[in-house]
Formats: structure tokens, sequence, C-alpha cells
């Protein structure tokens, strides 16, 4: 794989703790006023973080890029940064790639995968802010209402789950009518790679390959809607563990009686993919998780303050860039993405049950459905469920026997692998659609 532009480079040395605290603390409620006051200004934020790229925005001698708004109709529209590679190629498969993001992110967190993933000749990169997220249209989400955020839900049904999943794999549709695709690699992080899933299943003939990182809602639990349950299950989510103690429990002491946690997984599901054992949730976050309050919702509620707040997890979110301003620019990109209008961040606790279990999970649905060969891909530090990626590759390879899954561990890395480790992950990804670059 050709070596990534200097500006872009994926082995960067990160910010040491001195500097991080020091620049932690520079950044004040002058500066905190000042990002929140310019806050809004996304499409600014999106273009600096953007020219981090050596052939951002003219393009170079192979590349063409542009940034679009693809009209989807409904007054509604999905925002995208494509890049075309012009290089004459034989190749007949994988020539269109559509990389969407995860929770609450956009399309800019792959920054720095798109030099090395768009030197592959003839391949155009499709990077899309899914419907209700990034610089996309945010309509109003299915079910919400003005003060739906403080009222408290009951239980969630199949029908509803199904659709806030089409509130976004349809929109996905439509955009790819409007881009005239035939087929695509389709890649999907966590929420994307969930909904990547949803896509698949429901146009199958559309995605030629689908590569997923780190998705959730894979594992089965007490929360599965397409299974029926005893009695015994009926008190499953007060058996697991306690969210509150895992937060503060002193890991490395081999003189607690408290069982060492060996995997860096949330949930380690048993050999079929089952989460026996949900956490006991505090309270606080049960009712804010049962009443659809969002975490982005709290932080433009913050005003000026809300950048200061969401610094604490940006500047070492991004702690790998060895340029305080780069850093600066992730910050204030994140910020703005995180305080526009709420919408599809609505979709979480409808797909989601506390605890983060799906509702439909996917290896309920999945493993004798899926029409195209799959690539699961997870961090080696990962919070998501490496063990449930591996037990649902197992099942597909042993109900699907036309189509082929994989699976990979990128090191040195944790949920955000494509952004902690992008020359492995780039490399990965690149193996496994047999491309050559």
């Amino acid at each position: 794989m050709s070596q990534e532009s200097h500006k872009n480079a994926a082995d960067q040395r990160p910010l040491d703790s001195g500097k991080l605290e020091e620049l932690q603390n520079k950044y004040g409620w002058k500066a905190s006023f000042k990002t929140w006051r310019k806050g809004s200004d996304g499409v600014n934020n999106e273009r600096k973080l953007l020219s981090t790229l050596d052939f951002f925005p003219d393009g170079d001698e192979f590349r063409k890029c542009s940034i679009l708004d693809v009209d989807i109709g409904n007054k509604q529209h999905i925002h995208e940064f494509q890049v075309e590679n012009t290089r004459e190629t034989s190749r007949t498969h994988c020539k269109d790639m559509v990389i969407m993001h995860g929770y609450g992110a956009a399309l800019g967190l792959f920054v720095r995968n798109f030099d090395g993933l768009s030197r592959i000749p003839g391949l155009n990169l499709h990077a899309i802010d899914m419907l209700g997220y990034g610089l996309s249209s945010r309509p109003k989400f299915p079910g919400t209402g003005l003060f739906s955020s403080f009222i408290k839900r009951g239980d969630i049904s199949a029908s509803e789950v199904m659709e806030a999943e089409d509130f976004f794999v349809d929109s996905l549709e439509r955009w790819r009518e409007k881009k005239a695709l035939d087929r695509f690699v389709l890649v999907g992080h966590s929420l994307g790679g969930y909904l990547s899933c949803c896509y698949a299943l429901k146009y199958p003939h559309r995605v030629e390959k689908l590569v997923l990182v780190s998705p959730v809602g894979v594992e089965t639990s007490i929360f599965d809607l397409t299974r029926k349950h005893t009695s015994n299950h009926v008190h499953a989510g007060e058996l697991g563990p306690d969210v509150a103690k895992e937060m503060s429990a002193d890991k490395s002491n081999p003189t607690t009686d408290k069982p060492v946690k060996t995997s860096s997984s949330f949930h380690v599901p048993d050999e079929s993919g089952n989460v026996e054992r949900v956490p006991n949730l505090p309270r606080i976050f049960s009712f804010m998780w049962s009443c659809n309050i969002s975490p982005f919702g709290i932080l433009r509620s913050a005003g000026p303050a809300g950048p200061l707040l969401s610094s604490r997890w940006s500047f070492r979110r991004f702690a790998f860039l060895s340029d305080p301003e780069q850093l600066i620019t992730f910050h204030n990109y994140v910020y703005s993405v995180f305080n526009a209008a709420g919408s599809g961040e609505y979709a979480l606790t409808r797909i989601l049950a506390p605890g983060v279990l799906a509702r439909l999970p996917l290896l309920s649905r999945v493993p004798e459905n899926l029409k195209c060969d799959s690539f699961w891909m997870y961090g080696s530090n990962d919070w998501m469920s490496k063990e449930a990626g591996q037990v649902i590759v197992r099942e597909i390879n042993n109900k699907s026997p036309d189509f082929k899954a994989d699976y990979s561990v990128v090191s040195d890395a944790g949920h955000h692998l494509y952004l902690d480790n992008p020359s492995e992950f780039n490399r990965k990804l690149i193996n496994f659609l047999k491309l050559e670059n």
C-alpha cells in the first residue's frame, strides 16, 4: 500500500500526556465561547478538516474530489464527500465504495482513510453523512414530538424498531437511485454497520460486498424481540454486572474477589452469541434512556459551556495527532456535528435497549439471509463485542454456503479502529476486496 500523505500520516507521534494536559488547560471559557458562537458553521469546519488532505479541494493528477448535497426528495438531502480515482483499470468489481459513520458521528472522521483508499485505480469513494446526522438534512425523527424527550415511553415494538431502521435504510436507497449506482461495496461503522446490514437485507441486489466495522447490535439477549423468553429470563436485566462498579473497580488488584475481566468487550456472550447477564445500569441512565434523552441534547442545552465539556472527550479521542492545531480542527468539527439539531440521534433508544443490546439483533436475522460476502472488523481494544463478531461469522459460514464471512482484528485500536490505526485498517479492507493500488 502506498505511503499516506505527510499531512495525513497514519503514524504521527501522539501528544504526550503533559502537552495534552497543557492544551486542555489553555482551552478555557473564552475558547469555548468562540467555538460555541461558530458551532453552527459545520460547512467551514468540515472544509478545514478535509484540508488536512493533500489533494483537497482541487484534486491531484489521479484524483478528483467534490462535496455534494444529493437531493433525495421530500426536501431532504444526503451530504457526501466523493473522491474519484481517474486511473484506468481492467477491474470489473468493487468500483464504488460507500462509507457510513456511526452514532453521533459524520463522514469527516474517516479523513485518515481517504488518502489510502482513494489511491485504488478506478475506485469511486463515497463517504456520506447519514440522514439526520452531520451536514445531511435533519428532519423530525419518526415518533418524536415537541416533548418526547421528557415523556417516558413504554415497551418498544418490533415495528417501531423497523420504522427507525427504515428512516436510514430507505434514505440510503433514495441516495443510491439519485447517484445511479448499480451495486457497491458498503462499509459501515458501529450503528452505521448495523444499518448497513439492514440495508443489505432489504436491498440485497445492491450490495456487492459488506464490510462491518465494529458493528453494534450483533449479540442476542433478553431484549431480542424475535425470540420467546421463559419466565427465568424475566429478571435477566438485574443479573449482570453493575456498570457503576465496573467503571470504578480496580481490575489490576489480584486480591479482589471480583473476577478479572480478560476481554475489552463490554458484553462477552456465550458460545451461541447470547448475553445472559445484562448490565445493571444506574437508575438515572435507565431513566434517560427510557425517556429518549439524547446526550447531544444535554450538550446543546449547555450553551457556551458545551465546547468545553465536549473537549474533555475530543482532546483525548484525537490525541494521536502531533499537531495541536489539527486537534483543535477535529474538535471544532465534531462539536459542530454534536451541536446541530437533533434528528437521527433519536434512533438509538428505539433500535437498542439499555445496555446497548439490540431489540432486533443481527445474529437473529443475518446469518441465513445475507446475500453477499462480508468482512467483520474489530479493534484489539474494542468495547464492542469481538466475541459476538466471531459467532456471527461462524453462523454465516455454516448457514450460507454461497457466501463467505471473514473476521479480523486491527491491532492497537479501539472502537474507532479506522481512526486509531488507519494504515492497518485500509490494508485489511483492500486485501478483503482483492484490490491493488
